[in-house]
C-alpha cells in the first residue's frame, strides 16, 4: 500500500481540519469521500475539497467506494455505530474526542476495536503539539525531577453548539471541551488516578438550565495519583477573550509552562504605555501542528503496521475519568477511583 484512501465522516469544522490535512497535506494519504447526514454540506464540502464522491450515511459510502481507513469528525453520540460499521469491514479508524459521550458506550467501542484488530487511533492532539511533546520528554528525561503538579487549561471563546447542554449526548462540557486536558494530564502523569473531585457551575448560559438542569459551563477537576503527582484542570467555554490552552508542569527540581493567550502575530506598544497584541482565536489555529502531526502518525502506523498512539484505551480512560468526576459532582465529595485501567 502506498497511500491510505480515507472516507471523512462529519464535515463540520473538526472533520474539515482532518480533511484539509489529508487532502493537501499529506501524500501518503488520499481522502476519497465525505459523509454528512446534511447531504448539501457534504456535496459542497467535497466540491471546495475537489472531490467527487460524497454520501448521507457511511454505509453507502462504505459499500459504493473502495477505502481503507475512516476519519469520524462527526458528533460524539454518534461515534459507536460508525466504528461499527467500519470495523465489520475491517476499515482502520481515526475518531475525534471524546470517544463516547459515557462509558457504557466507551467500553463496546473499546471492545469492537480489540476484536476488529484494526488500527484505531483517537483524536488528543495534544499528544502532537510540538511544544507539549518537547515538554513531556523534557520531563521524561527528568529536567525537572519528581513531578509534584500537572495543571491544564482549557477554555473556549465562542458559545458551545447547544447539542452539548445534553449531558447523554455530549458526555458534557468535560468530555466536549476538555477531553484533551484530561488527556494531557494522565499522559504526563502516566498513572492510574486514586482520586477524583469536580466542581462546576453555570456562569455564562442560565437559559440551558431551563431544559438541561445538569449543564455546567465552567468547572475545576483535581485528580490525587497513586504515590503522586496532583492533577488540576480548569476549563470553560464561553469566556469571550480567547481561545486559551495552557499547561504548567511542576516538579521537584524546576517547572514547565506550556502555551500562551498571545497569538504569533506583532505587539504594538503605544503611547498610552500599553501593549496589544492579538490572542488566540480558535483551537484549529493554536493546534495547526498537532492536527497534522497526529494524522501523519496514524497513517505511518497503518503504512508500517504499528499500533497507533493515542490508543482506544487512552480514548477509554479519558471517559472513565469524566464519568468519575460527574459523579463527585452530583455527590459533592472526592471519588476515589476505582476499577479496571
Amino acid at each position: 500500500m502506498e497511500k491510505v484512501r480515507f472516507v471523512l465522516v462529519g464535515a463540520g469544522r473538526a472533520g474539515m481540519v482532518h480533511a484539509r490535512n489529508l487532502r493537501y497535506y499529506i501524500p501518503e494519504a488520499e481522502l476519497k469521500v465525505v459523509v454528512d447526514v446534511d447531504l448539501e454540506r457534504a456535496r459542497e464540502r467535497a466540491q471546495e475539497l475537489g472531490i467527487s464522491s460524497f454520501y448521507k450515511n457511511i454505509e453507502e459510502a462504505l459499500e459504493q467506494e473502495e477505502v481503507d481507513a475512516v476519519c469520524i469528525g462527526s458528533l460524539t453520540f454518534t461515534h459507536r455505530e460508525i466504528i461499527e460499521k467500519a470495523a465489520a469491514l475491517k476499515k482502520h479508524v481515526f475518531c475525534e474526542k471524546p470517544l463516547a459521550q459515557n462509558l457504557d458506550e466507551a467500553s463496546k467501542i473499546r471492545e469492537i476495536v480489540e476484536n476488529a484488530g484494526i488500527k484505531f487511533q483517537i483524536g488528543f492532539m495534544r499528544r502532537y503539539d510540538p511544544e507539549i511533546r518537547q515538554a513531556f520528554e523534557m520531563v521524561r528525561d527528568g529536567l525537572i525531577g519528581e513531578l509534584v503538579m500537572i495543571k491544564s487549561t482549557g477554555r473556549g471563546p465562542g458559545l458551545p453548539p447547544a447539542w452539548i447542554f445534553d449531558r447523554s449526548k455530549s458526555g458534557g462540557m468535560l468530555a466536549e471541551v476538555s477531553s484533551h486536558d484530561v488527556d494531557a494530564v494522565l499522559w504526563f502523569a502516566g498513572k492510574k488516578p486514586q482520586r477524583i473531585f469536580m466542581e462546576a457551575n453555570n456562569f455564562k448560559l442560565p437559559e440551558a438550565r431551563k431544559n438541561f438542569p445538569d449543564f455546567y459551563d465552567h468547572y475545576a477537576v483535581t485528580m490525587v495519583f497513586e504515590e503522586g503527582p496532583l492533577g488540576i484542570i480548569d476549563g470553560g467555554c464561553p469566556v469571550g477573550y480567547a481561545y486559551d490552552a495552557r499547561m504548567e508542569i511542576l516538579g521537584t527540581e524546576g517547572m514547565i509552562r506550556i502555551g500562551t493567550t498571545e497569538g504569533r502575530g506583532p505587539v504594538l506598544y503605544n503611547l498610552d504605555k500599553k501593549a496589544v497584541c492579538d490572542n488566540h482565536s480558535s483551537w484549529s489555529l493554536r493546534f495547526k501542528d498537532g492536527y497534522l502531526e497526529e494524522m501523519k502518525a496514524f497513517i505511518r502506523c497503518i503504512l508500517e503496521d504499528k499500533e497507533p498512539s493515542p490508543s482506544v484505551l487512552d480514548g477509554w480512560r479519558v471517559v472513565k475519568v469524566v464519568e468519575t468526576a460527574h459523579l463527585s459532582l452530583e455527590e459533592g465529595r472526592p471519588v476515589n477511583f476505582s476499577g479496571e485501567w
